[in-house]
């Protein structure tokens, strides 16, 4: 694979070795590849038919659940919820169903990650490879649980219209986007959203969008509503939608219970919800920006959300794979893992 397909020339990297970037773009593309192929070698083992009886079965997902490759918790934290998780599984495979889950994305957009903070209402690498952990998911399940998963993947966008003034038609349309990559991924079966203005309407939600507030935010939490908001803030501004989030999204939270029929999860964990990686290693939403890939060496790509706050974020670089990624879109961003240190 020739260097030019690298966004900028390696001439304008320090390093500048022609040599190094022909080697990186071999192993991205080799990085991609694989995830391409994980859509579609869907070969599954029989499941075991000892795993029939609902209890067992319960116990055995949420023992994938807990493991790594799923979830930043630890098994003595993951252990706060199991009791709630095996009982909805229990049910649902007590039903003979497939086993039902409700995953928060975010409000149908991402958080700019610039000086400009233009927001982004297109689906990107961070939900094709939240997509493919749940392919994942499905293929262990269905080792245990012929019926496998069905994910619905929340967007909560009456919340970021009432609180950051987010156009429903916008988050409609990255709900529209995202839907088209799940049927060319061929996971209808599996995969379908819950989008909150296709069940309400803002006019439903009495309650004082105003908010009042209670306390000064610091500096970095004025920059966390400054980026969701797709423009910048004063610190008055930020503490008026501070606290605009705790009434609408508690508001939100009880509407959308109503439609909840499974086990729920999100990307970090809440008392009440099970963290779920959006990719592997993530501890992170992947709504606050961007996933590029960090390449350490040819055999360690790793995902990395990039944001406002990120000090490699210059440093990114983007490769042209339209023949490899099935979005909307031809290219992923990239860079090396040496500039990216712990953030």
């Amino acid at each position: 694979m020739a260097t030019d397909d690298i966004r900028h020339p390696p001439e304008h990297d320090p390093a500048g070795d022609p040599h190094r970037w022909t080697s990186v773009v071999t192993a991205i593309r080799s990085y991609l590849h694989d995830v391409a192929e994980d859509f579609r070698g869907r070969d599954l083992r029989p499941a075991d038919p000892r795993g029939e009886d609902p209890e067992t079965i319960a116990d055995a997902v949420f023992d994938l659940l807990t493991r790594r490759e799923f979830t930043y918790l630890s098994k003595a934290r993951s252990r706060s919820y199991r009791a709630a998780i095996v009982a909805d599984l229990i049910r649902d495979a007590t039903a003979g169903l497939p086993l039902r889950f409700f995953y928060d994305i975010g409000g149908g957009y991402r958080a700019g990650v610039d000086g400009r903070r233009a927001l982004s209402f297109s689906p990107g690498l961070g939900e094709l490879l939240a997509l493919r952990q749940i392919t994942r998911l499905d293929r262990q399940v269905r080792a245990v649980y012929p019926r496998g998963v069905r994910f619905c993947l929340v967007v909560d966008n009456i919340c970021a219209r009432l609180v950051n003034d987010i156009p429903l038609h916008r988050t409609a349309a990255y709900c529209a986007e995202l839907r088209g990559l799940i049927r060319q991924l061929r996971l209808e079966a599996s995969v379908d959203l819950l989008v909150e203005s296709e069940h309400f309407s803002p006019e439903d939600y009495s309650v004082d969008t105003r908010g009042t507030p209670t306390e000064v935010p610091s500096r970095a939490a004025v920059e966390n509503v400054a980026r969701f908001l797709g423009r910048e803030c004063d610190v008055s501004e930020a503490a008026e939608r501070i606290a605009r989030y705790r009434v609408v999204s508690g508001e939100t939270e009880r509407r959308l219970q109503s439609r909840v029929h499974g086990v729920r999860m999100t990307q970090r964990a809440t008392a009440s919800t099970f963290g779920f990686r959006c990719f592997p290693g993530s501890d992170s939403r992947l709504q606050s920006g961007d996933v590029v890939l960090a390449y350490r060496d040819r055999d360690r790509i790793e995902p990395r959300l990039v944001t406002s706050q990120s000090p490699w974020a210059a440093d990114i670089r983007w490769l042209d794979v339209p023949d490899l990624l099935p979005w909307p879109g031809t290219q992923v961003g990239f860079v090396i893992a040496d500039r990216v240190g712990s953030r």
